[in-house]
């Protein structure tokens, strides 16, 4: 026979374990989502038919975003606005209506500024755009809602 406590113990211990697990993983998980916060502009943006307009993000605190992955999208994950990674911006997912019209904001990189320029507003461009930012370790998203006027 066993001692009284010797199952309480290893049941406390077991316990134990499992909370502590818990608590480095939500811990992990905090760290990871505090390493990279995106921001957007918190109201749209308005813009004129034929303009060029910038869609404001950034990264708060602020950080070099050259080695990260930074993709602007429409409406879904299949609709690529412009998409940039490893130093270069990678056209082949473009969505063809945007093929030739953006520009990510590459001085402004390395201070976390993550702004796209579009260029020749037509008026499907009105709506949501989301500007995703991620590496191995973190991701996190913005929308920005573009009105278009006149």
């Amino acid at each position: 026979m066993g001692l009284p406590w010797s199952c309480s113990h290893s049941s406390f211990t077991g316990h134990a374990r499992v909370l502590l697990t818990s608590l480095v993983t939500l811990l992990l998980l905090h760290l990871g989502s505090a390493q990279l916060t995106v921001v957007g502009p918190g109201h749209p943006v308005t813009a004129t038919v034929g303009q060029d307009v910038v869609l404001p993000c950034h990264l708060s605190p602020q950080r070099d975003a050259r080695s990260l992955e930074v993709r602007w999208i429409r409406d879904d994950l299949s609709e690529t606005v412009h998409h940039y990674r490893n130093g270069q911006d990678l056209y082949g997912e473009q969505m063809g209506r945007y093929v030739g019209r953006t520009e990510l904001a590459r001085d402004g990189l390395s201070s976390g500024i993550l702004d796209l320029q579009i260029t020749g507003l037509r008026p499907s461009d009105d709506g949501l755009y989301i500007c995703t930012v991620g590496d191995d370790h973190a991701y996190d998203e913005a929308i920005v809602e573009l009105e278009m006027s006149g």
